[in-house]
């Protein structure tokens, strides 16, 4: 059986090389620079250990390139290294750039075409992302703020009881991950024995291991889903398995909350507006929907979490930065009272803080990628219709003609930027801009103003709260912290020890009596609904 589906697959490349030679373009000579590949497969053998991602595609920059190609299978592959051509691709261009490569695995199978985040760009995208930005732009996104300042306020008395020094770490995923649900569902993880919160990290787990690179051939190769799924890893069952299960988990959620607001018991949250906003005339059923809450949850659950992880680790390598913003904390603060949203204009090295750690921590390894729905020039250079077009952050990130030792954790570098990031994506001059950790373009995250948010007030208070010190193993030796991530495509930092110490028996007294108010009360959202 695996001679036969083998013997199967190297027909279809065969069959996808002889295809190439009849249908040679000329202009593919025009091609942008890049490293030769191997016959059939390309660069796929460069690019199959993800944790060597990052320093491959800087060294393809570094050698051929602002702009990049190179063969993945059958698919052409151009690697944006550079910001201003970003600007140019993603933005200028963005009708062309839009677009998403195709997954059969990941978009097909597993998602039943809900998934807006593999979604081909069109008119069906734009519908759901009108929706999505509505329910997360700048304004909404300031309305949710009671949420994170309440659910940080958990999270600073858990750390304050913290049973050891690696509690931190799910303390951080857990306040991650309620922020999401609350806005979304308007239900709070209180802790982990949460009844939605197994579901939703079952449907996690499915959208890991459906997108990750590399993983499924038939995504690597659509052309791959001709063939009978059982010659191809069974990729259809697996994933029609996994839609099941995830289609069950989200319309659960979402029609529980479509009873509630039809009852007027519904909490104040994403779904609601999305209901409010009258779904039916705007083509979008209850299915779509529930996707479209889910997909918020996805994207956002893990990734500030793994920001602000990422963000202790820096400051045990780096223990200047906490001395830094200590001193400005004490400075505008003082310490009679946590910080709040209302310091953040005041506190610049904070917000320099956020945006450093999001320019030295991207959120995947590979980088974003997008695909075009034409054939266009850029600088000389052909880029056929349909090539995957990645934003390589970690050329652009790590530029070493742009930043000063971009190997180092420096927020002083972003000290006297008056943008903020939201500001930062619109500015005419893409190497002014501060980072591109939310993407670009027409696809850059709906959720951007959510996550500074839950940013800038987790990171504030930890360090106006708490000194960061390395942990200690069973001999009591200092336990030296290192960059290092879990398995995978994502940048999810290896677990760690990190002792958060209180600053002051004052400190720990205030984070104990504000989360004992808070507790009781819960989350108090105002804001004005159209009726």
């Amino acid at each position: 059986m695996l001679k036969k589906s083998l013997f199967l697959i190297f027909i279809s490349f065969a069959i996808l090389g002889i295809s190439f030679i009849v249908t040679y373009d000329k202009r593919r000579k025009y091609l942008p620079p890049g490293p030769k590949g191997l016959p059939f497969i390309g660069n796929l053998k460069s690019l199959s250990n993800p944790d060597e991602i990052p320093n491959i595609t800087r060294g393809w920059a570094r050698e051929y390139g602002p702009i990049v190609y190179t063969k993945m299978g059958g698919g052409d592959w151009i690697w944006v290294n550079s910001a201003s051509v970003a600007k140019e691709l993603f933005d200028r261009r963005g009708s062309k750039y839009s677009s998403r490569p195709r997954m059969p695995m990941a978009f097909e199978a597993t998602s039943n075409q809900n998934r807006e985040i593999f979604m081909p760009y069109g008119e069906r995208w734009r519908k759901l992302r009108k929706l999505s930005h509505a329910a997360l732009n700048l304004n909404t996104s300031a309305s949710y703020k009671p949420i994170q300042d309440f659910e940080s306020k958990q999270v600073m008395y858990e750390f304050l009881h913290a049973k050891d020094d690696m509690a931190f770490y799910d303390i951080n995923r857990r306040y991650s991950a309620s922020v999401i649900m609350t806005v979304t569902y308007g239900h709070r993880v209180e802790d982990w024995n949460d009844r939605y919160i197994k579901k939703i990290y079952e449907v996690l787990e499915h959208f890991t291991l459906m997108s990750e690179p590399g993983a499924w051939l038939v995504d690597a190769l659509p052309s791959l889903a001709s063939l009978p799924s059982w010659m191809v890893q069974n990729w259809w069952k697996i994933g029609r398995e996994w839609f099941e299960y995830d289609r069950q988990v989200y319309l659960e959620f979402y029609l529980d909350l479509v009873k509630q607001i039809q009852n007027g018991t519904a909490p104040d949250c994403v779904i609601r507006d999305f209901y409010e906003s009258g779904l039916d005339k705007k083509g979008i059923d209850d299915e779509q929907a529930a996707y479209a809450a889910g997909g918020m949850v996805e994207a956002g659950s893990e990734s500030t979490s793994t920001v602000i992880n990422a963000w202790i680790l820096a400051c045990q390598i780096y223990p200047n930065i906490v001395k830094s913003a200590q001193e400005e904390l004490d400075r505008v603060v003082g310490s009679d009272r946590m910080p709040g949203f209302e310091d953040e204009d005041n506190l610049p090295y904070i917000r320099a803080m956020v945006k450093e750690t999001l320019r030295f921590w991207p959120i995947t390894k590979p980088g974003m990628n997008h695909a075009t729905t034409e054939d266009d020039w850029y600088d000389g250079y052909f880029i056929p219709k349909g090539s995957v077009v990645m934003l390589n952050w970690w050329a652009i990130h790590y530029d070493e003609k742009r930043w000063d030792n971009p190997d180092e954790f420096d927020p002083t570098r972003y000290l006297h930027d008056k943008y903020t990031t939201a500001e930062s994506v619109n500015l005419a001059d893409g190497n002014a801009r501060d980072h591109f950790a939310y993407g670009a373009g027409r696809r850059i995250c709906s959720g951007m103003h959510l996550a500074q948010n839950s940013l800038y007030i987790n990171m504030a208070r930890t360090l106006w709260a708490f000194n960061i010190k390395c942990g200690k193993d069973e001999n009591e030796v200092l336990i030296k912290p290192v960059l290092k991530t879990e398995p995978g495509f994502l940048m999810v930092p290896a677990r760690f020890h990190a002792v958060l110490e209180p600053r002051s028996q004052k400190h720990a007294d205030i984070i104990d009596k504000a989360w004992k108010e808070a507790e009781p009360l819960g989350v108090i959202i105002q804001r004005k609904r159209a009726h």
